[in-house]
């Protein structure tokens, strides 16, 4: 019977919305943890503290700018060389403690289709008067602050990779991660290969793979995805580079005279518009300048490729859902990998006979794209149940959701009533999940089962202490890795 109002005004009716429900969590917030040129805001510090994001000016409020590496011009006669100008062969020697891959490879992730995601700073470049000090206990720090947070679901650390790699700081690193992923349950780690922005010899192209292997551990392996090699991109437009990036006493005996002149009067200006002035005629007028600047530029473009795939997980997420592997698509900004790979290298990468350790390769195909993600694997290759990523990270959203909807029935009678309420509420989840393609089965009863009760999960003694225990069984799907095609041609009659 509708209700008769007769007094005009605003009414708020509330209604019950029935049985509670399995609210599904998010799957593509990632976590970087590294330095940045500071971490406050209004004289609040933020300094080992996650911060959530959704955008590079959101995150220059926090945390400032891109380091500015400078770099030292030195002539050498042989060995290895950056550049030949003028018939003389030289180096680019970069400054100590400029070098951090955090702030580009969030413009990597962004660009590659990301959106919300945490910052943790565990140092500030900021200050030229500190010497920082990269440390694996810094980074530990910075992943134990997210013991906390339910919502991050990848974890990166692209400053890592500034660790040493000879005495396993790196490794130790990447295994902490790891062990919090397998502890939490609720993120996976997403590794690069150290070693990988070099353009290496036949000879030694698997050393950091191999080392990699045997330093990484064997625990907590499906919680974790590694990627190699690293990557060529066009994130810092050559126009970026100018001065600052220079030690300005090595520029001067590069140039030629007329240039000098003007490098003369930058070094002198008295205002940051004279120096960007003398800076402007530099770069329209000297070709050895822009020499320069392009192979800093391109030397700083080099970044590791787990920000990338951070990107693409979320695209591919929001696009066609985290049971899809996010593999088979090309990377955005990215110009080709620092390595290439063949067929057969790609078979030691994808499945190691030793270690059972998978590594998901970047490839350059023809007609297909600059860099295109050839593989989606755990590093547990060898696990038949979580070889896949997409299979590990759908569990996490089944998983992390349902522990989220069991809340609501805390503290209720652990009777047939609420064991009906939470079978029913789950079941009613995962057959959305299903009719959207993530489960495996012709009917809801083939994708999954979901058992509560007494004889079935839990015995009068679970009942008596106030333990309530659910049995869910779902069928993943798992990505067609391997596709044999047989062709047969049937051959014409005689004559």
């Amino acid at each position: 019977m509708a209700e008769i109002l007769k007094t005009p005004g605003v009414y708020i009716v509330e209604k019950d919305t029935g049985a509670n429900a399995v609210v599904q969590v998010s799957t593509a917030v990632p976590a970087f943890i590294g330095f940045t040129a500071r971490a406050e805001i209004n004289g609040k510090s933020f300094h080992m503290k996650p911060v959530q994001i959704s955008s590079l000016s959101e995150y220059e409020l926090f945390f400032g700018g891109p380091a500015v590496p400078e770099y030292t011009i030195t002539e050498v006669t042989s060995g290895n060389k950056d550049l030949v100008m003028n018939g003389k062969s030289y180096i680019l020697e970069q400054s100590h403690n400029s070098t951090f891959y955090l702030y580009n490879s969030l413009r990597l992730f962004f660009d590659n289709g990301g959106a919300d995601c945490f910052i943790v700073s565990i140092g500030q470049y900021g200050d030229p008067n500190i010497q920082l000090e990269i440390t694996p206990d810094l980074f530990k720090q910075g992943i134990d602050t997210l013991a906390g947070e339910e919502t991050p679901t990848m974890l990166l650390m692209p400053d890592s990779l500034l660790l040493d790699e000879e005495d396993a700081s790196y490794y130790a690193v990447q295994t902490y991660a790891l062990a919090h992923c397998g502890k939490y349950l609720n993120k996976v780690a997403l590794i690069d290969i150290w070693g990988g922005n070099h353009e290496l010899s036949i000879e030694s192209k698997d050393k950091y793979v191999k080392r990699f292997r045997e330093y990484i551990g064997l625990d907590n392996l499906s919680y974790g995805a590694a990627y190699y090699p690293w990557l060529k991109t066009n994130i810092i437009p050559l126009n970026s580079i100018d001065y600052r990036n220079f030690d300005l006493e090595s520029l001067k005996h590069v140039l030629k005279d007329e240039h000098k002149v003007m490098l003369s009067n930058l070094v002198s200006a008295a205002t940051e518009k004279e120096k960007n002035y003398w800076d402007s005629g530099l770069k329209n007028t000297s070709k050895e300048y822009k020499l320069l600047r392009k192979t800093i530029a391109d030397r700083l473009n080099i970044l590791p490729a787990a920000s990338a795939m951070a990107g693409l997980y979320t695209r591919t997420d929001k696009a066609r859902g985290v049971w899809i592997a996010p593999a088979n698509q090309n990377l955005n900004a990215v110009v080709a990998p620092m390595v290439k790979i063949t067929h057969e290298e790609q078979e030691a990468l994808n499945v190691d006979g030793i270690s059972g350790k998978s590594i998901n390769a970047i490839r350059t195909f023809k007609g297909a794209g600059a860099a295109v993600v050839w593989g989606a694997r755990t590093l547990a290759g060898n696990s038949p149940e979580w070889r896949y990523i997409n299979v590990r990270r759908l569990f996490i959203l089944i998983e992390q959701s349902i522990k989220n909807a069991a809340f609501s029935v805390v503290f209720r009678p652990n009777v047939p009533v609420t064991w009906a309420v939470v079978q029913g509420m789950i079941s009613n989840f995962l057959t959305s999940l299903w009719r959207q393609g993530a489960l495996v089965g012709a009917s809801p009863a083939e994708a999954f089962t979901v058992l509560c009760g007494l004889g079935e999960t839990m015995s009068q003694d679970d009942v008596n202490e106030g333990i309530m225990r659910i049995s869910v069984k779902v069928s993943a799907p798992r990505p067609a890795e391997f596709i044999v095609i047989t062709f047969e041609q049937k051959m014409g009659a005689d004559g």
